[in-house]
């Protein structure tokens, strides 16, 4: 398990996994971007990869709307092992939360610690 290999690399700390249970409707409201392909010719995720992983702390988005911002709400897709050499990791994928309206969606999700 990624969370028991991290949390053995970094002494005093423990291993934590939680599950988040998040309203469908919570979610519809978000503005997202997703992937779906990670292989080497996915040309617009390995572009926003590399644009993140240079620095930005933006999503390289032009504001489209009064409540829109430089950021997505939430963005998902494959897990980018070596994205200089654009592999990723098989049969992983990750989804993370960028903005306050997203942290409110999590804020409001029944949250049960598995691990």
């Amino acid at each position: 398990m990624w969370a028991a290999q991290i949390a053995a690399t970094r002494p005093g700390t423990t291993a934590a996994v939680v599950q988040l249970v998040i309203s469908r409707e919570d979610l519809a409201g978000l503005d997202t971007l997703a992937f779906v392909r990670g292989d080497f010719h996915a040309e617009d995720f390995w572009s926003l990869v590399q644009y993140c992983r240079q620095g930005a702390t933006d999503h390289g988005r032009v504001p489209v709307a009064p409540h829109y911002s430089s950021q997505y709400d939430v963005v998902y897709g494959p897990v980018a092992a070596f994205w200089n050499q654009r592999l990723a990791i098989a049969d992983a994928d990750q989804v993370s939360f960028h903005t306050p309206r997203a942290e409110a969606v999590l804020n409001r999700s029944v949250r049960t610690r598995i691990i």
